[in-house]
């Protein structure tokens, strides 16, 4: 069974994101996750990752130019497709990501070191980080309803 960091993160996404008291209890949820049959490397990895989702605080000090041009670096390029690139400009150019907020997104990709990434997966991290900036919650309504759906949006 090949599993990845998001794996787990999905599965606890799935299975836990109503239940308040598990999120207080990381054994409960590692026990819960090796029996669900994800290995103990992958289990930490994600906890690691969630964590670090508290440490936005460094892209603070930049600053950035509204008129500034984004270019990727091969690092970037190599665990981001174009199309998860361009849908990130996207989203900052519409409001729904601030710079600081697309670095942060990019910084958590690229520590997810997933091969197989992809534009679906992309909005899954961001829909994982948005929910865990509680100011953020009307462009994680955004995410939700529209990015997330099957459906194209229809522009009024």
């Amino acid at each position: 069974m090949k599993e990845n960091t998001l794996d787990v993160l999905f599965y606890l996404f799935d299975h836990f994101s109503d239940d308040a008291d598990t999120h207080q209890n990381r054994e409960v949820m590692h026990n819960h996750l090796q029996n669900a049959g994800f290995p103990d490397g992958q289990i930490s990895k994600a906890f690691d990752w969630l964590e670090s989702l508290g440490d936005e605080e460094h892209h603070t000090l930049l600053q950035h130019n509204p008129q500034s041009i984004r270019i990727f670096s091969v690092r970037e390029k190599r665990w981001l497709n174009p199309d998860c690139l361009n849908y990130l400009l996207f989203l900052q150019h519409s409001g729904v990501l601030s710079a600081d907020t697309r670095e942060f997104i990019i910084d958590k990709v690229l520590a997810l070191r997933d091969v197989d990434f992809d534009l679906d997966k992309l909005k899954w991290v961001v829909l994982i980080i948005l929910l865990n900036h509680p100011d953020r919650e009307a462009e994680y309504t955004w995410m939700d309803d529209i990015a997330m759906s099957e459906e194209p949006p229809v522009y009024h």
